[in-house]
């Protein structure tokens, strides 16, 4: 009968034999097991040659063998202290080598113990067993062949270097970072289709990126693919519809799926041999008016074409097409764009939040501006309204006539006079608007916003500038969590501030709110600098110039001895305009 020293060393040969079959992997085994806890490396390429430069890495080795008596092997104990040692030193890959009882070789069994891994395991063990000292841990074990081993080999360096120098520092969850972090996780694999197979083997670690330093930091959370998709350069083609963008979808059950126009499925029913289709709408409007024409002419000739082969569908899903009354579907989707369009709105429409609130602001709203009718409302005065229908806010003017009969006026294209009161100053009607409206609104035409000031100027009116406006639009602005509406609204207010500094009566406040909003979009220049340290030397009996100046600069110390100048009505009203949001950003 064979010793155990005998026993390993045929584990070892046999594990050497079958590793060094692969053209990309070099063995450096210790066949004497002379060494306490590891039996040796093995040497990963990137190509078949000897150089240094084309080693991609070396991973470390535990070689087991053994002559259990069992049908198959599922799990192999290890020392507690060997796993911790391991973990600390980037891992191992474990070999269990199965013999029978005259030597001969009957399986290879893996399992890739990164230092994430190891930690898990005994993390879990230590769960377990709170009221025992274990001094050993299953370890459980999956069939070795040759396909598996190369790409698990390249998986385990992989890992093993990202998490090396985490091992010690206490770990990140997925719960201590924000929803939008930039998260990846690496797989090397052969088939697409690979990776259901080898996370049922293997961790699938992911990492987050820190913004600040560029490093990846794994995570103690690994994860379950259950969907993978890719890119194809299949056409699928409904009656004079053409989609390109087709997706081939794969999951854990070897099933497939091609995804298209956003709102189609279509997989192939191996039992059935025929294809079935799925659909649901699209959510943005555009989308949704083009696939369900498409859907409409499927349910209309039955079939469709995948590169040119024609597809036919089953008589049920034809008939789940045909029984739906597309027709006045479309209509209402042809509807909504109409409307849009003569809004001249070209933010998309989602109709994820299209309600029957919606319905009943795009009825009135069709009617009064489209129409040009009177419309019925439960207000016995004018006013501006804000309607919502789906996700587009539109702000118009209702002109209360008599008895709740009214008219709608669109005030970007029918820009009425408005004034303060009786014998008072005019103002453009776009200073009623207040920053939450300017954040929302997507029927603004800004040209008619400036049209409405200029009005002034050209009839000769009495007015005060467009300060007031300018800073609701800077307000809104910094309420923005849509970095590109952010961007909108400041140009908005650029273009309204190229005009007040031409024609309003407090043209250095007019400056320091043109230089506010060319603060948040880039640095001031020299000579804006020097503007405003020009504006604080000749303002000093003005404090809230001042005030405002200081801000600009950046000089806080300036800034804190203004702000104590102002009085207490000043300061609390101040404490809603944007100066006061940079002020409390300066340090």
């Amino acid at each position: 009968m064979a010793n155990n020293r005998q026993i390993e060393t045929l584990g070892v040969s046999y594990l050497t034999t079958f590793i060094n079959r692969h053209s990309l992997l070099q063995t450096y085994f210790d066949s004497n097991d002379k060494t306490p806890v590891w039996d040796g490396e093995i040497h990963v390429l990137k190509t078949s040659s000897e150089k240094r430069s084309e080693i991609f890495g070396k991973v470390p080795v535990q070689i087991k063998a053994t002559r259990q008596q069992k049908n198959k092997l599922k799990s192999f104990s290890l020392d507690i202290s060997d796993l911790e040692l391991y973990s600390k030193n980037g891992g191992v890959v474990l070999f269990v080598v199965w013999l029978s009882e005259d030597g001969d070789l009957r399986n290879i069994y893996y399992k890739s113990l990164p230092p994430l891994s190891i930690k898990k395991l005994i993390k879990k063990s230590n769960l377990k067993n709170k009221t025992t000292s274990n001094k050993k841990l299953s370890v459980q074990i999956h069939e070795l062949d040759e396909q598996k081993l190369y790409p698990m080999l390249v998986d385990f360096i992989t890992n093993s270097r990202k998490q090396y120098s985490f091992i010690n520092v206490d770990g990140i969850s997925v719960e201590d970072i924000s929803d939008d972090s930039n998260l990846k996780f690496y797989y090397y694999g052969q088939e697409k289709g690979e990776i259901f197979n080898y996370q049922e083997e293997n961790d699938l670690f992911i990492y987050y990126k820190d913004p600040l330093t560029g490093i990846e930091v794994p995570l103690e959370n690994t994860i379950k693919v259950v969907e993978t998709y890719e890119e194809t350069d299949l056409i699928i083609t409904i009656g004079n519809t053409i989609f390109q963008n087709v997706k081939r979808h794969r999951f854990p059950d070897g099933s497939v799926q091609l995804h298209f126009g956003e709102g189609f499925k279509m997989s192939f029913d191996v039992k059935k041999k025929q294809f079935t289709f799925n659909y649901t709408r699209p959510n943005m409007l555009s989308k949704a008016i083009k696939c369900t024409q498409a859907l409409q002419e499927l349910g209309k000739f039955g079939y469709c074409k995948l590169n040119g082969n024609t597809i036919e569908l089953d008589e049920q899903s034809i008939l789940d097409i045909t029984s739906r009354d597309l027709e006045t579907e479309i209509e209402e989707l042809i509807q909504i764009s109409n409307f849009m369009e003569n809004m001249g709105i070209q933010k998309e429409v989602d109709l994820t939040y299209f309600d029957k609130q919606s319905l009943r602001n795009l009825n009135i709203l069709n009617l009064g501006l489209i129409l040009k009718k009177k419309v019925a409302l439960n207000y016995n005065e004018s006013k501006l309204l804000h309607l919502r229908i789906a996700n587009i806010h539109i702000i118009t003017l209702y002109d209360f006539e008599t008895d709740n009969i009214g008219t709608m006026i669109d005030i970007f294209t029918e820009t009425p006079w408005c004034r303060r009161g009786e014998d008072s100053s005019y103002i453009s009607i776009f200073e009623v608007l207040e920053p939450n409206d300017w954040l929302k609104i997507d029927n603004c035409d800004f040209d008619s916003v400036i049209a409405s000031y200029q009005i002034l100027v050209d009839n000769q009116l009495k007015y005060e500038g467009a300060n007031n406006t300018i800073l609701k639009i800077v307000v809104a602005a910094d309420k923005a969590e849509d970095v590109s509406r952010s961007e909108l609204l400041l140009n908005w207010a650029q273009f309204l501030s190229d005009w007040n500094l031409k024609y309003s009566k407090n043209y250095e406040m007019a400056i320091i709110n043109d230089l506010q909003i060319k603060s948040r979009v880039r640095k001031l220049n020299s000579k804006e600098m020097e503007i405003l340290s020009n504006i604080l030397v000749n303002s000093n009996d003005n404090y809230e110039l001042c005030f405002g100046s200081s801000v600009l600069l950046k000089s806080k110390p300036q800034a804190d001895l203004f702000w104590n100048k102002l009085d207490n009505d000043t300061k609390e009203s101040y404490k809603d305009f944007p100066i006061y949001t940079l002020y409390m950003k300066l340090s």
